[in-house]
């Protein structure tokens, strides 16, 4: 995590103020609907150390008080996996608004026709998160994007498990 964290610092450095842009879409398996809009938010800075830091937490935390259920079934911690990465998503969007109301409204979307734009992107490393509702299950879809430019980057979000 130190790497990235490097690279992000460098960049900063290297490039100012500059900012980009994230376009992206959600990826759905075949015959699959979603049971509401998609939540996608784009994460940046301290906001991705934050909610990876976040993440960690609550995933280490569902470990120590849920270990021997873990053990004997696998699935069992994806789904707490998938629940501590959907708090970390909300904690890290309630910091952002907290910190600059206005922030929300920049990194922040709902999209009901799984596509989705971010501008003004500040260069460096970003985390792309998406809250993902199929039946009554909520899942977290995100990957890391890291701007260097004006091009606009290209993100697939789709499902991490196997």
């Amino acid at each position: 995590m130190l790497l990235p964290l490097l690279v992000s610092i460098v960049l900063a450095l290297q490039t100012g103020t500059q900012s980009g842009t994230i376009e992206g879409r959600i990826s759905l398996p075949d015959k699959v609907k979603l049971t509401k809009p998609v939540q996608v938010a784009v994460f940046t800075g301290s906001y991705v150390e934050l909610y990876f830091a976040e993440v960690q937490k609550r995933v280490d935390n569902y470990w120590e008080d849920y270990r021997s259920l873990f053990i004997q079934d696998k699935e069992a911690f994806l789904v707490f996996r998938d629940r501590a990465q959907r708090q970390a998503m909300e904690f890290t969007l309630n910091r952002m608004r907290m910190d600059d109301p206005r922030s929300i409204a920049t990194f922040s979307r709902t999209t009901t026709n799984n596509t989705f734009e971010f501008r003004a992107v500040p260069v460096g490393e970003c985390r792309v998160v998406a809250l993902v509702t199929i039946g009554n299950q909520e899942f977290i879809w995100s990957d890391t994007v890291i701007l260097t430019d004006q091009t606009p980057a290209l993100v697939v979000l789709k499902s991490n498990t196997p």
